[in-house]
């Protein structure tokens, strides 16, 4: 599971919870649950809470860090190709 990765499944879908993504990645809800949490204090993502369930967002600082890896990644392969 990398940064990329997360960045875009929160991308692609709203208020997703640690346990949602850890699904959806085929990963340990422990795994995704520290990766949320390095993600906040990087503040690339924001944590809610609804109905006792946290849920997490993108912040404008993550969308703009996702497309950044994206660029970095896109070139990465054009090099190794």
């Amino acid at each position: 599971m990398t940064k990329l990765e997360v960045l875009n499944r929160l991308a692609a879908a709203r208020d997703l919870t640690a346990g949602a993504l850890a699904r959806q990645l085929e990963t340990s809800m422990e795994a995704s649950g520290m990766m949320l949490i390095r993600l906040m204090r990087q503040g690339l993502v924001v944590r809610e809470l609804d109905a006792g369930i946290f849920i997490y967002n993108l912040t404008p600082k993550g969308h703009a860090r996702r497309a950044f890896l994206s660029t970095l990644s896109t070139q990465t392969s054009e090099i190794t190709d």
